[in-house]
């Protein structure tokens, strides 16, 4: 008879969690950065309803549904969500604007209903993610030994790319696809090779994106044509033209200060010469006496 009143307990704790929603495992929900999301909640019509709290991390707000001839009334008490949130109606689903990465975590609906004592309990956990920008792709490569023949290694990245993404290489040869799962591929290649295309895929929960695809034999050197002559041969050549550039600059400026040199010489000389007319007219004729 003594565990009587402590199986009693557990049966009633139990129902209880189960009634309200506690037991529960929070539905996934997943939004956009500086995009829009909506929490859908499920209103028991059959019962009139007191009010329904929504929180996060801390209560977010409480409303009021409308009844016949009074609208709803609704309070938002956590000012990071002022101006950012909505209830649709008629369920009074949340919909929050402009999201952060602070709005993500865990929320909940707790509805009170008027004819019991008992609350019906809804969760979310809302996670957030950046659309992914264009695959950025580095390609190293390096020539072990003779004959043209080189190591490559292709790496995917995206900018700001944040958690949960994942990278897929795909390579096509003789009309057939071959996927390569993580952000680096290690590819072999010599010359006389059938020419192999190279994309990278990017994703996450909200975007899939694809670069553009690239071909592993134009990093490599030709056979004549070694990969260390062609490198310095591009390095001369910028030298080149930068040197020449700035020999044109020198030059355009020293001839602009000569015409502007010719310019001013004849000005002087005429000034000097109008100078010394003045100073003759100026002096006095001989004297008479």
């Amino acid at each position: 008879m003594g565990a009587f009143p402590w199986l009693l307990l557990l049966v009633l704790s139990q129902e209880a969690e189960g009634y309200s929603g506690g037991g529960v495992d929070p539905e996934e929900v997943v939004g956009i950065f500086h995009e829009s999301i909506s929490l859908p909640l499920e209103m028991p019509f059959d019962e009139e309803v007191e009010n329904i709290i929504w929180s996060s991390h801390k209560r977010l707000a409480t409303v009021v549904p409308a009844k016949e001839g009074y609208p709803a009334t609704i309070k938002v008490t956590d000012p990071r969500y002022e101006g950012r949130v909505n209830f649709l109606e008629p369920t009074y689903s949340l919909h929050i604007q402009n999201l952060s990465w602070e709005d993500s975590g865990p929320y909940q609906a707790q509805v009170n209903l008027r004819t019991s004592q008992v609350s019906t309990m809804q969760r979310y956990n809302l996670r957030i993610y950046r659309r992914l920008s264009q695959p950025q792709m580095t390609v190293n490569f390096g020539i072990p030994g003779e004959g043209g023949a080189c190591n490559l290694s292709l790496i995917c990245s995206v900018e700001n790319a944040g958690l949960d993404v994942t990278y897929t290489w795909i390579s096509w040869e003789d009309g057939a696809d071959t996927a390569h799962e993580g952000s680096i591929l290690r590819a072999f290649w010599r010359p006389g090779d059938k020419a192999v295309s190279y994309t990278c895929r990017a994703s996450n929960p909200v975007s899939n994106i694809t670069s553009r695809p690239i071909r592993a034999g134009s990093f490599c050197a030709d056979p004549g044509y070694p990969l260390e002559k062609a490198s310095t041969s591009f390095c001369l050549l910028a030298k080149g033209v930068l040197i020449l550039l700035l020999f044109g600059t020198l030059a355009v400026g020293s001839w602009f200060i000569r015409v502007q040199t010719r310019g001013k010489v004849p000005r002087m000389k005429k000034l000097k010469r109008d100078r010394m007319r003045l100073r003759k007219k100026r002096q006095p004729g001989p004297s008479l006496s």
